[in-house]
């Protein structure tokens, strides 16, 4: 099995290794990741272990379930955890009724009488303090282990050039950094970084774990340094059997170069279970895979830490689209736009399916011969608005890719073309007229468009760019002229755009608003309100104004957000809800407010 990552010295031979024993399989349900009441017949959310892969990857967005699931896994298996806080408890701070602030000046070290370390390895008893807790027994580590101590500080002095010395002062742990002839206290001076690294190295080099979970250990660390800390503890898991967890939002900390490898990484999405990559691979492709990932160790990076991830054959695909969108887009698209070299048509075919299967939220580009890939048809196959549009369009009885792509397939052996995809594809892009299946090649292209996936009707990326051979420099020159690489560009653009979001939260909030002053109206029905009523009205006059327009009527007026600032809505104490729409004021829409608008693009 090939590693995720590899670390340590290279020109050391390296560390006889311990075969891996693998965890015990558990399930955990929704309730014993997220907490709450119990529930009858409740499904499983996770099963995981079984596996002898030495670090475990949790990747996705924030907010969709990494941690708590870490946690979990770590309190089940009786595992060392490093929660994102665990510095906390390396600091002092002083507490005011609204919050804290660092008070590292008083801050004396780490406590060495017994009674106080006693006080904390009670604190790290308790699952809900763990995490942060188990920083501070590090030190402890380092004091009583004195080969953890030896292997942290010449991993310090070899990568950062400093050195790390532990002094006691009047029954405290004080670690000072020495650079020289300057020497300052560890918890005390230094930066998080330093700090950080100390209790990361610590936590991989002591031996009193068999399972690890470490929560974004990139916090505070620049990259390389956190690569090579995951080569450290890659490097001990090996060494003794031992298994890590990591979750992760940095993008170069996860480099799979198989498959198999796959089977360490787990993909979190929201309102989903989490889902084990390799589980989504086919044994078919499992070769096919392994050659993607040799190709572009970082494409599985790419796809899980990308905003929305476009798929592309090559880097000529990357060099022509980047060049199309830098002339016709904002930068801020250009940076959100992500381009994945898969290597080839097929590749681009294989990963659409893959990623399509995990939820993931990816465009496809590849030549027209695509479609006769058996991965595309079944990405294809397994949408159901996809299926739905076969019936509709073209009265399908069997709404499969491969019956709508029949006829130019029975069309193309007429002609005695060559059976094999690219010839198949060139056929398709130069010879429909004659056959008149012009139409159905429109319709299909569209549909599939619509499903995330471009394939070029001219052929190739070079019948696009109206060159005759591949390569990067050539695609990017070609792509300076306007031309259809720009169509191209135009439809893989990303750009995160709220305003629709932020309309109907807006609308819904106005709605509110309305509904408080109609139950006031109840009340009184003879009064006239010239601002919002109930708990939040100092918030919502902000929001709106509130302007009495005679016979019970009021009117609210958006004062902001800016680009919705005079959006109105009239209503007395028997407006129906349905009636509460926002509209346009005159000036700024063609409808003269007979219509509710519609957000801004």
């Amino acid at each position: 099995m090939s590693p995720i990552m590899s670390g340590g010295n290279p020109d050391q031979t390296p560390p006889p290794t311990t075969p891996p024993s693998a965890l015990p399989m558990i399930t955990l349900t929704p309730t014993s990741v997220f907490g709450g009441p119990s529930k009858p017949n409740e499904g499983v959310y996770i099963n995981f272990g079984g596996t002898t892969h030495p670090i475990t990857y949790f990747v996705g967005r924030n907010g969709t379930g990494k941690s708590k699931t870490a946690a979990a896994i770590a309190r089940a298996y009786g595992g060392r955890l490093l929660a994102t806080d665990r510095l906390l408890g390396l600091m002092k701070a002083s507490d005011f009724s609204w919050g804290t602030i660092p008070n590292q000046n008083n801050y004396r070290g780490v406590p060495l009488g017994g009674q106080e370390r006693q006080n904390i390895d009670n604190f790290a008893n308790n699952a809900d303090y763990a995490g942060v807790i188990y920083a501070t027994q590090n030190l402890y580590a380092l004091r009583d282990q004195p080969e953890v101590w030896l292997k942290v500080a010449a991993f310090i002095r070899r990568a950062l050039g400093r050195i790390i010395e532990l002094r006691e002062d009047a029954g405290f742990l004080d670690p000072y950094v020495r650079v020289g002839d300057i020497e300052y206290s560890l918890l005390r001076d230094e930066g998080h970084g330093l700090r950080e690294l100390v209790v990361l190295l610590t936590a991989a080099y002591r031996s009193d774990w068999r399972c690890l979970v470490v929560d974004e250990p990139e916090l505070h660390l620049h990259p390389s340094l956190a690569r090579i800390w995951i080569g450290e503890l890659e490097q001990q898991c090996r060494a003794t059997g031992r298994q890590a967890i990591i979750v992760t939002h940095e993008p170069s900390l996860l480099r799979p170069k198989s498959a198999e490898d796959l089977a360490a990484i787990w993909y979190f999405a929201p309102k989903s279970q989490p889902l084990r990559i390799s589980d989504y691979v086919l044994p078919i492709q499992v070769e096919r895979v392994t050659a993607s990932l040799k190709q572009n160790p970082d494409l599985i990076s790419q796809l899980v830490f990308s905003p929305r991830p476009v798929l592309v054959e090559g880097p000529h695909d990357v060099a022509a689209l980047t060049t199309s969108l830098q002339r016709t887009q904002p930068q801020e698209v250009v940076a959100q736009t992500d381009f994945v070299a898969c290597g080839g048509s097929g590749a681009v075919a294989l990963w659409y399916e893959i990623s399509q299967k995990l939820g993931l939220d990816v465009r496809a580009i590849a030549d027209l011969d695509a479609c006769f890939s058996p991965e595309i048809q079944r990405a294809l196959d397994n949408s159901p608005e996809v299926v739905r549009r076969y019936i509709e369009d073209f009265a399908a009885d069997m709404p499969k890719t491969i019956e709508m792509i029949r006829p130019f397939i029975r069309a193309s052996d007429r002609a005695q073309v060559g059976a094999e995809p690219r010839s198949r594809g060139r056929w398709l892009a130069d010879s429909l007229e004659a056959e008149g299946h012009v139409v159905r090649k429109d319709k299909l292209l569209a549909i599939w468009r619509d499903a995330d996936l471009w394939l070029h009707p001219q052929g190739t990326l070079e019948d696009v760019l109206g060159i005759s051979s591949k390569g990067a420099t050539e695609a990017a020159t070609a792509a300076q002229v306007p031309g259809p690489i720009d169509d191209v560009a135009a439809w893989c653009a990303y750009r995160l755009d709220p305003s629709g979001d932020v309309f109907e939260l807006l609308s819904a909030t106005v709605e509110r608003i309305a509904h408080n002053i109609m139950e006031a109206l109840r009340l009184s029905p003879e009064t006239d309100f010239n601002q919002p009523v109930g708990v939040t009205s100092k918030s919502d006059s902000r929001l709106v104004q509130v302007t009495p327009i005679g016979n019970g009527m009021h009117r609210l007026i958006v004062r902001a957000p800016a680009e919705f600032a005079g959006y109105w809505l009239d209503f007395s104490r028997g407006t129906p809800s349905t009636d509460l729409v926002l509209r346009e004021s005159e000036g700024n829409s063609e409808n003269k407010g007979d219509h509710p608008p519609k957000p801004p693009i």
